[in-house]
């Protein structure tokens, strides 16, 4: 692993485990709303860009004090947390971008996210591991349950709410 990414890997895996997990978890819940797939990528694009935002300035203002150094390094993590939670955040909408450009299916859509997510969590999981000393089944795992069981609740709630209103 280059020193650059060494230096970052705090907020690159942080960000890129919740850019995963929230917009997959408002893929899900647009699913279980059975809204179309234009409001899926609409809403999953506005998470993106927003709760990224949102995670880069918490980590800078939590970082932040007096000290010009301390300020730069705050930047510099808040930068990698947008960046990652963006770039990994994408993943759940790869297949809804491509659903929508080729196939104009949008049943297949949510079950090619759903592994590709999972890939994902795998990947991520065992970095994490790696990173940490932790036993690798154990984080990829944890991993994977939090990733599924946040969309099952958005899912639920998506589901609840189209049946309800």
């Amino acid at each position: 692993m280059s020193k650059f990414l060494k230096k970052f890997v705090s907020p690159i895996v942080y960000g890129g485990l919740d850019g995963i997990i929230t917009t997959f978890a408002v893929v899900a819940g647009s699913v279980g709303g059975d809204v179309t797939i234009l409001t899926i990528i609409i809403l999953g694009f506005s998470n993106l860009l927003a709760d990224g935002f949102s995670m880069a300035a918490g980590a800078y203002l939590s970082d932040t004090s007096d000290e010009d150094e301390t300020r730069k390094k705050a930047f510099a993590d808040g930068l990698a947390t947008f960046v990652s939670f963006n770039v990994f955040g994408l993943i759940p909408l790869v297949a809804y971008l491509l659903t929508h450009a080729y196939f104009q299916n949008p049943t297949i859509a949510f079950p090619i996210s759903f592994v590709i997510v999972g890939i994902s969590l795998i990947i991520l999981g065992t970095v994490k591991a790696q990173l940490s000393g932790q036993k690798m089944h154990v984080e990829v795992i944890r991993t994977l349950a939090v990733g599924y069981v946040a969309a099952i609740v958005a899912f639920g709630v998506g589901f609840l709410l189209n049946y309800v209103l």
